[in-house]
């Protein structure tokens, strides 16, 4: 309403005041003429008069809200007249009960100054009544007033009945239906109305989710979003619980009362979306699979074509599956017994027509691409479709080629030693629980043992022993013949059984064995030497193990003979390889002899520690045999895992000592050679006089004659210079004793 026509009402309204006494005395035919007479003076007067709805005043006063004003229609509606009703608070007009929705919609019409809608209810002339009220603010020099018009219901909802059916169904569908549905404002995507569906799905209520726009429920950033317009409907929404749920989104515009809307209906794809990613990671996982195992794997189609091929089954027969892909399956891969080569037809269509699996038991070859045959294991099993018919056959198979190989291999170390290639103790084993090879006779047992294995394996290591092993079996094997059976029995132990041989035929091959064994020399130094032992199988009876144990004990007693000789040759052989590698020159030796011999003088040992003294003077440096050639000459210093490893050599010539009876007085003298007067020495940490006395003897000597000439690791010093560096190490290094003894001595020459 204006505000000149506010005005102009206020002044119709205090005319009426002037003449309310007149009219409430009018009869109502009066009434009527009377207001004839006025209408021409103003029309909007007889627009408010005679308007069809209730229309009232209201002005707010310091008691609430009163009534100031009614038309004629209200008047009617309530009981009460014009001057009945001025200054009636709204209590007094609708009732104890029903006033206070009146009230606060007039106090929200007030502040907000907009004109509202709402449904009232009302007790009129005795009758409870309900209408839709609308409230017009209105404002006249400061104070306000509200207009309200009580509309008829009865022609609204004869209105909706007949201009908004399609509303009324649409709001039954929106309401009632169990998809979730909402109705959005198209541009800003703010939440208008959620059917309980969607608040049941979102675990909002109606009034949060009217605060929120669609892009709140989604948990994709706005960018992402209208990338995801572009591309799909399908979105992640989070609900209020937290949970992540994708969902299909369909929206169409909508027009209601003139409003256009995006109506949305959304569908819960998450367990469709989760079904597909298992779909998808089954596939990936069956892809990975096939293209991992090394098993050939072959697919057909229910004709029994090629339809598919993993990169094992490519691999193995030379084909590519683009190359046959619906090609016949027979036509590819013809397969036949390995031994007859008859072919293996039908196989395919045998599992086709039966829909059974088979597992080919037969030794079984493929022809590859280029021809070859590739044995192979195989079966087939069929492929059945949702419904079981068979829609195809997938065989496996797996080339054996290299199975087989690592099977020989096995069974070949099963009953061969993997050092020299002889038989073992497991051959013997199966080679006598033959019936037949017992009841030969006469069987000649020859027993083999290498003499020194164990030194040459402690002083030059274990590769060479091991070499002296090998080239010993080898001339065994080569002398012994393919008549004779050679097995490797121990460590150093040799078997040779020999059927249909008696004792003259065993001792020609050890004859022939000994001849061959003089050509082996190892290392440039050390001689093959096995010392033999033999009896005879005379008849069946004869038990195998028994034979056996009188070669052992025959050969025993020959190994005792032979090994006075034997440590000579040895102790020779050490000498000779420490000589080759330069470790100790004859002159050196002399040298530390003669001053030896003149300390050992001054000091007064007898007979027997001189002998022992001059054993050690030769051999105490035995162990360098079993260093390393590049450490004993390198020029410089050595580093210190070098130096770890010459300290070594005093253990080694102490376990060479060991092995050689005539050694064993000077074993621990060798061990202890290097040790220092306070402790600081090697191996054993040993100080003082817990030192053997040749040990300390030696140390003093030895140290003067190394300083006193050229070494490959540093020149020789004068006379004075070692004589200094001895009085230094005197105490911590050396015996004092000895020192200022051994000083003495050489002033004397």
């Amino acid at each position: 309403m204006k505000q000149n026509d506010r005005n102009f009402l206020w002044k119709r309204i205090a005319k009426k005041k002037n003449t309310e006494s007149q009219q409430a005395t009018m009869a109502p035919k009066v009434k009527k003429a009377w207001r004839r007479r006025l209408g021409e003076a103003d029309y909007q007067e007889m627009m408010v008069e005679c308007n069809s709805e209730a229309m009232a005043l209201l002005v707010k006063t310091e008691g609430g809200w009163v009534y100031c004003y009614n038309n004629w229609e209200h008047e009617k509606m309530t009981g009460f007249g014009q001057k009945a009703i001025r200054n009636q608070h709204l209590k007094m007009v609708l009732g104890e009960a029903y006033y206070p929705i009146y009230e606060k919609n007039a106090d929200y019409c007030r502040e907000s100054g907009e004109t509202i809608l709402f449904k009232g209810t009302a007790c009129w002339n005795g009758q409870i009544r309900e209408r839709m009220c609308r409230m017009t603010p209105v404002e006249n020099d400061g104070q306000d007033f509200i207009v309200v018009t009580e509309l008829n219901t009865k022609v609204l909802k004869d209105w909706m009945a007949k201009n908004q059916l399609a509303t009324t169904r649409f709001d039954q569908m929106f309401q009632t239906h169990t998809v979730t549905m909402l109705l959005l404002e198209p541009k800003s995507g703010r939440i208008v109305d959620a059917n309980p569906a969607a608040l049941a799905f979102y675990g909002y209520s109606l009034e949060e989710l009217k605060t929120m726009t669609i892009d709140q429920l989604s948990t994709l950033s706005e960018a992402a979003v209208d990338d995801q317009r572009q591309s799909s409907l399908l979105f992640p929404h989070r609900l209020k619980s937290g949970a992540i749920r994708m969902v299909d989104v369909h929206a169409s515009l909508l027009e209601i009362d003139d409003q256009q809307y995006l109506f949305s209906v959304i569908t819960d794809a998450t367990e469709r979306e989760q079904n597909a990613a298992a779909l998808y990671r089954q596939k990936e996982l069956q892809k990975t699979v096939m293209d991992a195992i090394q098993d050939g794997v072959i697919a057909t189609d229910a004709a029994a074509n090629i339809s598919y091929l993993n990169p094992a089954a490519e691999l193995a027969s030379g084909w590519q599956l683009l190359d046959v892909l619906g090609k016949p399956f027979e036509a590819i891969f013809p397969i036949c017994h390995e031994y007859t080569r008859e072919p293996l037809t039908g196989l395919v269509a045998q599992v086709l027509e039966d829909g059974q699996g088979q597992q080919i038991t037969a030794p079984t070859v493929l022809f590859n691409k280029d021809g070859l045959m590739i044995p192979i294991e195989t079966s087939l099993a069929p492929i059945r479709a949702k419904n079981g018919s068979i829609d195809g056959v997938v065989m496996v198979f797996r080339d054996i080629t290299l199975s087989r190989e690592k099977k020989r291999r096995i069974e070949y170390l099963s009953y061969h030693d993997a050092l020299t290639g002889l038989y073992n103790r497991r051959f013997y084993e199966q080679y006598f629980s033959q019936k037949a090879i017992k009841l030969i006779h006469p069987m000649a047992f020859v027993m083999g043992d290498i003499n020194g294995l164990k030194m040459t394996n402690d002083v030059f290591g274990h590769t060479i022993g091991d070499l002296l092993l090998q080239s010993i079996a080898k001339t065994l094997k080569l002398v012994a013949g393919a008549r004779n059976q050679v097995i490797r029995w121990g460590g150093d132990e040799f078997m040779i059984v020999m059927p249909g041989s008696d004792l003259k035929d065993a001792e020609r091959l050890v004859k022939g064995i000994k001849e061959q064994l003089k050509d082996i020399c190892i290392n440039g130094t050390i001689e093959a030497s096995v010392s033999f032992g033999m009896a005879l199988k005379k008849s069946r009876d004869d038990e195998p193990g028994a034979v056996l144990k009188k070669a052992e004990e025959m050969m025993y007693q020959i190994k005792l003979l032979e090994s006075k000789s034997m440590r000579g040759t040895t102790i020779n052989a050490l000498l000779a390889a420490l000589d080759e590698k330069k470790a100790e020159t004859k002159a050196h030796t002399m040298r530390l002899s003669d001053h030896v011999m003149k300390l050992a003088e001054l000091l007064a040992l007898n007979v027997e520690a001189k002998n022992r003294l001059i054993l050690l003077t030769m051999l105490h440096d035995i162990g360098k045999v079993g260093i390393p050639d590049h450490i004993l000459g390198k020029p410089g210093s050595l580093t210190e895992e070098e130096w770890q490893i010459m300290q070594t050599h005093s253990e080694i010539g102490y376990r060479i000592a060991t092995n050689v009876p005539e050694l064993h007085v000077v074993t621990e003298e060798i061990l202890h050679h290097h040790e220092k007067w306070d402790g600081s020495g090697y191996p054993a940490g040993l100080s003082g006089e817990k030192i053997p006395l040749n040990s300390r003897i030696l140390a003093v000597v030895d140290a003067y004659d190394v300083m006193t000439h050229d070494q490959v690791y540093q020149p020789a010093r004068s006379h004075e210079e070692a004589i200094r560096e001895l009085r230094d190490q005197a105490g911590s290094q050396f015996d004092p004793r000895l020192v200022d003894r051994f000083i003495n001595q050489l002033s004397h020459w």
